[in-house]
This record gives C-alpha cells, structure tokens and sequence, in this order.
C-alpha cells in the first residue's frame, strides 16, 4: 500500500442490507446500458490475441483442449506461460459486464468456478463485497446468486463487507462447484479526501478497485475468512486466481486493467466490447481513464505504460523511467516478474502516496506536480509490490510486515541497485527514525501484529520495523545468502500465500542456520533489539 496515509479516513455509517433475486431472473434480463441498446453477454471465447496499442504481437500457441485457458497465456511473458500447468491449483472468475460512465456505475455478472482444496467440506461460501466498507464510500450490490444453477439462500455479516452462500449440498475436499452472481457496482465521484480513492472517479481516472464479489481466503484449520475489515492498511486477503473479463465500453474512455486484452471489437454505436485475461493473479483491477496522456517501454519483455495528466508530462515520464529502473532492479534481485503488462497510473489518491494491484499502480497526483524524490521511492514501493503481495501473497490483515516490510526494504535495494548509496542509507535512517520514535514512546510491538492492534503505529511497525528486520537478517546471515534467501523465498511463494513461518524457513534454508533467535526478538516478540 501507500507509503503514509496522510490523514485518518472517517467513520461513516454502513449502508443498508440488499435483497437477492434468483439468478435466473438476472440471466433471463440484459444489463442495460443508458441510452443505449439491451447488453447481450457474449459467451466466453478463445480469440487470437489482440495486443493493446503499441504492443508486440505474442507468439501464438497451440490452442489447448481448455479455451479459457488457452487464453490466458496472452498475459504471461513466453519464459512463464508453463506456469499455467499449475492451473489446477487456481479457482476461475469469468466476469462479464458493462459500464455506465453517467450514472458511475458498472453492471455484470461473475461467474466463479471453484475447488474445495482444503480438508474439510463446505458448508457455505463467503464473498467479500469491498466496496460496501464506509471508507470506499461507494456500493456494490449482489443483484442474484446461484450454485450449480441452483438459486441459494444468502446472508451478510459486517454491514453487508461478507455475504454468505448456503449450498444445496456441502462440497466434500476435492470436489467443484460454479457461483454465478449478478451485480452493480457504483463508485462515488470526486472523493478521495474523504474515502478511499482506488474507488472513484477523479482526475481523469475513474477507479473501481475491488468492483465484484472476491471469494474468502479459506484458512487451514480456521475456515473462511471471517473477519471484519480494519481500516488500516490493505483491504484485500486474496488467493491467486485466473481472470477472464469482458467489459462493455463506451466511447471517449480507454481501460486499464490488470493482464492483457484478448480482443476488441464495436457491439453497437459508441460501445466496444473488450476482453482481457489475468494471468495467475490475486485480483483483477479495472480502471477506465479520460483526457490522460501515456508513454510507455518495454522492458526485459515487459511492456509498462505511464498514464499522468498533460499537465505532468516531465513527471509522467519520470514516472516511466522509475518503474522501468525498479523492474530491472528487482527481476535481477529477487526473480523475473512473469508478466507481460505493468502500468502506472496517476491519480487522485489523496489518503496515500500509492496503491498496488496485480498489474496496475496507482500513485498520488501531488507526487506529479511535486516531481520529487517522493514520486520515484513511491513508485519503487508500488513496482516492488508486484512481488511482494501480487506473486509472493500474505495475510494483509493478519501479518502486513510480510509484503510491507520487504516492499519498504526494497527501496534501499532499488537506490543500491542504480549506485546510490548515499540515498539508500537515507532510506534506513527514514526507517530508523520511525521506529526509533515508537520506541521512545514505549510503543514497540512484535512484528506478527495484526493491524487491528496497531492504531497509530501502523507505519512504524509494519514498514519501518518490517524493512530493518530485513536489514539486520542480512547482516546477520551475510550478503551471499541474503541473495540466496530473497530469490528462493520468491520462487517458493509464487502463487502462494505465505507466513511468518515460511519466511523463516526460506530464510534459514539460505544461510543453512539457524534464526530462531532473530525471529523470535523480531517477530514474536518485542525484544529490544539493537537498531541496524
């Protein structure tokens, strides 16, 4: 997430429950689009590859006996596309909607096909509705919902942020099912310093992180994820997925998303039909964006795309060049990034420097027309963070040191990769006065904290902390094994979610020691450590 939150979000009141329709009756109506003709919703297909603007045609591939997989290789780099073999461990969203820029809404259904890959059967299933959250300040509705075809009884808890499904039959471990949900979703407009601006129009960018229903991270031995969201740090506890999206749009608008498009193609006048895939991701972000200009490299086969106001073209570029510098540090320190598209955004988010998703960075448009080092170690943070939570995943709500802390240590890595050291050891004296002052003000807790219990420490303690824990294990295990640790701890968690206790093992795996005792002062605990 962004690097500070510059002022408490405010506490605004739930809104209201909704009412479920059967999902026949939303799959016997069309969405309609304002002034326009019925939205007929095409069925999921297999095109060739149409690369976005600019873009290198990719290699085409044999078209597999599984379409909607077949399709996905669009959105990995070649070097990757055999990571789709582990497609067996990765639940399918096919989403299928439109957008309805006047009324600030967007209309779909999301059809989820999913496995029961733990030990225990499902008795219910749990969606997490994001934007329902007082700090988005917007809505999303679940309109219908089925099983199997099947229409269900549903429920929500925490002020309609869960809704649950209650199967016909409970889905025994290894067994499938398919979720079919109708829903609308509407961001607020002009927003940000009120709720949370990755859901908003502003600025030229009309933002709708999180716009359809997630399905819950199901923990061994505690079941779904249950809990409510804290309003501290990020948002989403996601496991890695694939994406099929098709989305209606009107003319005068261009999307940014998460992966690559597929195909595009008018439907009717002004409204083209544009499909995308994600790749193996964690969440499928969808932006559309206005009067905003673009520039864009490609590099170690990835191509980035810039996107800032006219206004912001020196900064706008500059934007380009840190995210191109960051890709080159981090696939050289930590492992290849396997996708084929990183865009960066400028945007109104207000409440933070930045925000990531899979793909997709937004930053803070007063970083734009500051043009100062805070644009480039924002946008270094957010880049880092499509390893360190898009590829290796956590807990966010649980354990947020785990891609904060590494991300915020990324930053020294970064001005250590282009040569600059005197700003690197600027970054740690950032982080060593951060923690420091929690310290003097008896406020130290262990690292595995979860966010809930830390109000007003959040960025001391998750990043701060977080970066000089991973200072003081490299000094401790050395520079050889540090390299070691960072690379092999990516290739074990890609696609995965991660714990505490994997980075322990990842770590002592490198240095083929032992770090019970660091772990413990550091994580565990809130020994008083030396300072590194």
């Amino acid at each position: 997430m962004a690097l500070l939150a510059k002022h408490p979000l405010p506490v605004m009141l739930a809104p209201p429950a909704y009412l479920l329709r059967p999902a026949a009756a939303l799959l016997a109506l069309a969405l309609i689009l304002s002034g326009c003709a019925a939205y007929a919703a095409p069925a999921p297909q297999a095109p060739t590859p149409t690369p976005r603007r600019g873009s290198a045609q990719p290699s085409p591939t044999p078209a597999p006996a599984d379409p909607f997989l077949a399709a996905q290789s669009a959105a990995l780099l070649p070097a990757h596309v055999g990571d789709l073999a582990r497609a067996a461990e990765w639940d399918r969203y096919t989403i299928i909607a439109a957008l309805l820029p006047g009324a600030l809404q967007l209309r779909g259904t999301a059809a989820v096909e999913l496995t029961n890959r733990s030990t225990d059967p499902y008795e219910r299933l749990y969606f997490h509705l994001y934007p329902n959250h007082p700090d988005f300040g917007g809505r999303l509705a679940v309109t219908s919902a089925s099983v199997d075809g099947q229409p269900v009884r549903s429920g929500t808890e925490h002020g309609d942020t869960l809704i649950w499904l209650a199967l016909p039959r409970p889905i025994p471990p290894g067994g499938s099912t398919r979720v079919e949900l109708g829903f609308t979703a509407q961001t607020p407009r002009n927003a940000s310093r009120d709720t949370f601006g990755a859901f908003n129009y502003e600025a030229g960018l009309w933002s709708l992180a999180n716009f359809y229903p997630v399905l819950a991270r199901y923990f061994p031995g505690t079941g779904w994820d249950r809990r409510p969201i804290v309003s501290r740090g990020d948002f989403a506890v996601t496991a890695t997925a694939l994406y099929d999206v098709t989305v209606d749009v009107p003319a005068g608008w261009e999307l940014v998303t998460t992966g690559a498009q597929v195909s595009s193609a008018p439907v009717r006048d002004g409204v083209r039909r544009e499909r995308y895939v994600s790749g193996p991701q964690r969440e499928f972000y969808l932006g559309a964006v206005q009067g905003l200009d673009q520039a864009s490299v490609t590099v170690d086969g990835t191509r980035i795309v810039s996107h800032y106001q006219p206004d912001d073209a020196a900064a706008g570029r500059r934007a380009l060049r840190v995210a191109e510098q960051s890709l080159l540090a981090f696939n050289a320190r930590f492992g290849r990034y396997p996708l084929a598209e990183l865009e960066v955004i400028q945007g109104a988010m207000t409440q933070f420097l930045g925000m990531e998703y899979p793909g997709v960075v937004l930053i803070e448009q007063e970083l734009y027309a500051s043009n100062s080092r805070g644009l480039e170690t924002t946008v270094a943070h957010e880049v880092a963070h499509q390893w360190w939570y898009s590829q290796v995943g956590s807990d966010a709500q649980g354990e947020p040191w785990l891609d904060e802390g590494l991300t915020s240590y990324a930053q020294v890595i970064y001005y250590e990769w282009l040569g600059q050291r005197e700003l690197a050891l600027a970054e740690l004296d950032y982080f060593r006065s951060l923690y420091r002052s929690s310290r003097e003000q008896r406020r130290d807790v262990p690292l595995a904290t979860p966010p809930a219990e830390l109000r007003g420490i959040y960025v001391p303690i998750a990043y701060a902390k977080g970066a000089l824990f991973f200072h003081a294990l490299r000094a401790q295990i050395g520079e050889e094994a540090f390299e070691r640790f960072l690379q092999g701890y990516y290739s074990a968690g890609r696609y995965r979610e991660v714990a505490g206790s994997d980075l322990l093992r990842a770590a002592e795996a490198a240095c083929s020691c032992e770090l019970d005792p660091l772990f413990n002062d550091w994580v565990l605990t809130a020994a008083r450590v030396p300072i590194p």
